[in-house]
């Protein structure tokens, strides 16, 4: 009886382990189901638990890297917007970097005016027309975007010379050479306008008209697509008071003096100087051309300042 007994109860145990054993792995189970559901429900449709919502990272949190037990955390590189790393291209330029080819340009013009200084030459070799020991007072020089393109010239004035040798000039500096360039040469004095126009007056006024208060000069003309200027007429005049006849004999022209102001005008296209094969105009029609050109609209003041070694140097 007692072995009966005993062979029930172990049979009765065994069974017992068993059905416990599987209700737990159904349980096991039924849970490992239902978190794979849970977590293919998007976030925001996600059930509250006890805690609340589930936490989202923060984007401005540091989040932790697996360093190399030979490594520092400090050693590890950084992800910086523009710098070169392993997977990067880009490089943050220092100031001083970005302002390298002002700095060249600077140094250049600063060259130029030291030359004609200690040297009396032009950057094209050319003498002066001074030295060291004659007046220098007059002579100026500026730093200024004088064509509006976005990068300063070298404006150049030089008056302390015999005729022959007074300049005006506008450099420009050629970052592939490292040298500058003239962008426009002529006779001081001239009258820089804000539409690009330079009018130069002639050095002499050996024409027709040197009474009253005319005096010839080249119209020149800001060219962008060769960063420099072009001489686009050369304008003189006819006083019938000074001359009733040209050098060549021909009268006065009446006929185109429509106003009968005693003056007419020659616009020579071009930087070629020849009244004989140029037709004049009257008063009124050279007023209009000198509109349509853009002659007397607003002048640029330059900043020149005086040419002495001390400004060359410290500008």
């Amino acid at each position: 009886m007692k072995r009966r007994a005993m062979g029930k109860i172990t049979i009765f145990y065994m069974l017992t382990t068993l059905l416990l054993a599987g209700c737990g792995k159904e349980d096991v189970a039924e849970k490992k189901t239902k978190t794979l559901e849970i977590e293919n429900i998007p976030a925001d449709e996600q059930p509250e638990t006890e805690y609340g919502q589930p936490q989202k990272a923060e984007t401005d949190q540091d989040i932790p890297q697996n360093v190399p037990d030979d490594q520092t955390a400090s050693d590890t590189p950084k992800e910086s917007a523009g710098e070169t790393g392993p997977e990067g291209d880009q490089v943050n330029t220092p100031e001083a970097e970005k302002n390298d080819t002002g700095s060249a340009r600077l140094q250049k013009y600063r060259a130029v005016l030291t030359d004609v200084l200690e040297k009396h030459v032009y950057p094209d070799g050319t003498d002066c027309g001074f030295d060291g020991t004659s007046a220098s007072a007059g002579n100026k020089f500026a730093i200024y975007d004088v064509d509006k393109d976005g990068a300063e010239e070298l404006l150049l004035c030089i008056t302390a010379a015999p005729t022959a040798g007074m300049r005006e000039v506008v450099y420009a500096y050629d970052e592939k050479t490292d040298a500058v360039r003239e962008e426009y040469s002529g006779f001081p004095g001239a009258a820089f306008y804000e539409n690009g126009l330079i009018e130069e007056g002639l050095s002499h006024n050996q024409g027709m008209a040197p009474l009253g208060d005319f005096w010839p000069y080249m119209l020149h003309r800001y060219q962008a697509e060769s960063d420099s200027y072009q001489c686009t007429f050369i304008v003189d005049a006819w006083e019938k008071a000074f001359m009733a006849q040209d050098y060549d004999g021909n009268p006065y022209p009446e006929e185109i003096d429509e106003e009968k102001s005693g003056t007419v005008y020659f616009l020579m296209e071009g930087g070629t100087y020849n009244t004989s094969s140029t037709v004049p105009v009257c008063k009124s029609d050279y007023e209009i051309w000198q509109q349509e050109q853009g002659i007397g609209g607003a002048r640029i003041e330059i900043p020149y300042q005086a040419l002495t070694l001390e400004n060359a140097e410290n500008f």
